[in-house]
């Protein structure tokens, strides 16, 4: 592979998966050089759209779906085709497209977050530059909290105990409303967080279209969640996120950017290796875990510059 592309060359680049998976995926995105044609879902053309002029839509699973994605891909001649996502279907897609790719059968390591391992990815292609860590202070707006995860995943939820403790110190701490986001089908558990919660709240759930959240997070303060596609995608925006982790791994999806932090209950977890693979099981994951370590490690984000 060349060690650089010209600006005019065509570069397509394939990301599908769930929402963290592209949200994870977005600062290298940012930092490709010229700007891709990102080979995705429609979920990921919302998330997207925004922020990138082209697109291929892998419309469904269907063979159908397949063979369209496969003309267009073959139909823009790419000089460059990197394959973030590297399972059978985007295997299968660049094959039969006919096109040179990266090869890209990394995995993700346990130790290593994935935002860092897709720009390991695409370097050596030559059409990325450094990921933006420049930061912003934020507008004392709201503090998202989003509380779920898929009913499939209840091993992510912290108890309602938990989430009134974090609000009571974040109340005390900094005086903000809370907007509270989430899926449809976390809906009722989001509502019934809410009213254990201390201060003023507004509940989102399942209210919020893909845009609506990624404007939502981009304009919040702060964000506190769970694992989840949501905390990925606040980080990405660049506002200061602490990720709540118990039964999931907080190396590997650990939320993008020196403005973020992974938190993990230090006592349930006392040599600090993270679990592998992830549990669904129910556990005490949260009992001893401290918002305050996330609030101190992100204090020159959260607090306004002392005037010389």
């Amino acid at each position: 592979m060349a060690s650089s592309l010209n600006q005019s060359a065509r570069v397509g680049v394939m990301r599908f998966s769930a929402l963290g998976d592209l949200a994870a995926a977005l600062p290298v995105l940012r930092a490709m050089q010229p700007v891709p044609t990102i080979i995705t879902s429609p979920l990921g053309r919302e998330l997207f759209q925004d922020e990138f002029p082209d697109f291929i839509v892998l419309a469904n699973k269907s063979g159908r779906a397949a063979i369209r994605c496969i003309r267009d891909i073959r139909a823009r001649h790419f000089d460059c085709l990197v394959d973030l996502q590297c399972n059978d279907r985007s295997r299968l897609l660049r094959t039969l497209a006919g096109r040179g790719a990266v090869l890209t059968n990394y995995g993700i390591p346990s130790w290593r977050p994935t935002t860092n391992v897709l720009y390991d990815v695409v370097q050596p292609t030559g059409c990325v530059g450094p990921l933006d860590l420049s930061f912003t202070p934020k507008t004392r707006t709201f503090i998202v909290l989003h509380v779920g995860s898929s009913p499939a995943w209840a091993s992510k939820r912290l108890p309602l105990r938990k989430w009134e403790e974090i609000s009571r110190c974040l109340h005390d701490r900094f005086g903000l409303p809370f907007v509270l986001t989430g899926a449809p089908d976390e809906q009722p558990y989001v509502i019934e967080v809410a009213r254990s919660l201390v201060g003023s709240t507004e509940v989102v759930a399942g209210k919020t279209s893909v845009p609506e959240l990624k404007r939502l997070l981009a304009d919040a303060w702060l964000t506190v969640s769970t694992d989840s596609g949501p905390m990925h995608l606040s980080a990405a925006m660049k506002t200061p996120t602490i990720g709540l982790f118990g039964p999931t791994n907080w190396i590997r999806s650990a939320p993008f950017g020196p403005w973020a932090v992974a938190l993990y209950d230090r006592v349930f977890y006392p040599t600090g290796e993270p679990p592998w693979p992830n549990r669904r099981d129910a556990a005490d994951y949260f009992q001893q875990l401290d918002i305050t370590a996330g609030l101190t490690k992100l204090a020159s984000y959260l607090e306004k510059p002392v005037a010389r």
